[in-house]
């Protein structure tokens, strides 16, 4: 049996015209500086390969990517949303259901603080421009800069998961993400909100390490290494 590095499983995007798999390097490489070992776990409709990845990874990263299906929070697909990813969907909504249930360590990023939630009972935007009461008083979510610009504030809620990683209560991200969380799903709580209100992470307080954020921190460790923090907490609960 394996007894080395904690093995951490990073769910891939998909091509459905090309069919391929595919994963930024940023991601698995902030997993080998903090003394992990990632594997990429390809989008299949393979059901036995989803158990046995919750098998062999001590934790997982829920990466970012595309929308997701509404039908998963009891909604119609809306002419403002984007593209889908259904079979990337449901293996991860299963990955992540497992997990929780089974206490393994998840950090969601992105799309994968949105899966997070819906996984759990709760619910998104389809778009946060069309869907808030007031869309024209948000910040720019959907950043046109370098993915390592940090374009707005978070401010963090402190007692929260979020707090412990930090230490501190307010950090600078970059935003690329037009849905977000709506309705909180059971067992979780916000962990951080932009200025605007726009809920930019959560997590479930309960477990090990269950904790989502809204903003892509594997695009910004490598210049701002405070947001290899995230990385690092979640090898060491491994």
């Amino acid at each position: 049996m394996y007894k080395g590095k904690p093995i951490i499983g990073i769910t891939a995007a998909f091509d459905y015209d090309k069919n391929i798999s595919t994963l930024k390097d940023d991601y698995y490489e902030a997993i080998i500086q903090c003394g992990g070992l990632p594997v990429i776990i390809p989008v299949t409709e393979e059901k036995s390969a989803w158990v046995e990845y919750l098998d062999i990874c001590s934790g997982f990263i829920l990466s970012g990517g595309p929308d997701i299906d509404a039908s998963y929070f009891g909604k119609g697909n809306m002419p403002y949303a984007n593209e889908i990813s259904p079979i990337r969907d449901s293996m991860e909504i299963f990955l992540t259901q497992q997990a929780i249930a089974m206490d393994k360590p998840i950090l969601g990023i992105c799309r994968g603080c949105q899966i997070m939630n819906i996984a759990a009972g709760g619910s998104i935007y389809q778009d946060i421009y069309s869907e808030c009461s007031d869309g024209s008083t948000l910040l720019k979510h959907s950043q046109q800069a370098p993915r390592w610009f940090q374009i707005h504030d978070v401010n963090i809620y402190k007692p929260s998961c979020l707090y412990n990683v930090f230490g501190r209560d307010s950090l600078k991200v970059n935003s690329f993400h037009h849905q977000a969380i709506s309705e909180i799903a059971p067992g979780f709580t916000v962990n951080a909100c932009s200025q605007d209100g726009i809920v930019e992470a959560i997590s479930n307080e309960n477990k090990k390490f269950v904790l989502s954020v809204q903003w892509h921190p594997e695009n910004l460790w490598r210049r701002d290494r405070t947001h290899l923090k995230l990385f690092e907490r979640l090898v060491s609960v491994c």
